[in-house]
């Protein structure tokens, strides 16, 4: 029997490849949208903070906290810029990954579908060498 071979394996070696960089890729952008959401959620509860410590202070420390609050609402304002950017890259990527995991699941399922024709075609000629077996031991026998 000769071995099952896939004529287009080294095609399909390289879909598998670009499906893997492709889902790395989504992965680095997923992590910077992670990565700018957390800082998000670390400046609102600093401003938070700042803004109960500030009716408790006397009046330059009041100038100071709300000068800092200021400031954190501008790095907020400039993070939400680059969330929205950091999302649209991840979605980019997200449809990227999605081409490539199509386009290697087609040439998977080729393979399969060959692989079980050759075993099919395998089986039948194991089936016809058994039975010649079997019918010249009979004719032996006889």
């Amino acid at each position: 029997m000769k071995k099952f071979v896939f004529s287009m394996q080294k095609i399909l070696d390289l879909r598998e490849f670009e499906e893997k960089q492709a889902q790395i890729e989504l992965g680095k952008a997923v992590a910077e949208v992670n990565r700018i959401q957390q800082e998000l959620e670390v400046i609102a509860a600093e401003r938070l903070r700042m803004v109960q410590v500030c009716n408790n202070s006397d009046v330059y420390d009041m100038i100071t906290n709300e000068r800092y609050i200021f400031r954190l609402d501008a790095n907020r304002d400039k993070l939400l810029e680059e969330l929205a950017a950091a999302q649209l890259v991840a979605e980019k990527k997200r449809t990227i990954f999605a081409e490539a995991m199509k386009n290697r699941k087609v040439l998977s399922k080729l393979k399969e579908k060959q692989f079980a024709t050759y075993k099919r075609e395998n089986q039948q000629i194991e089936d016809v060498v058994s039975d010649d077996l079997t019918t010249s031991r009979y004719r032996i026998i006889q």
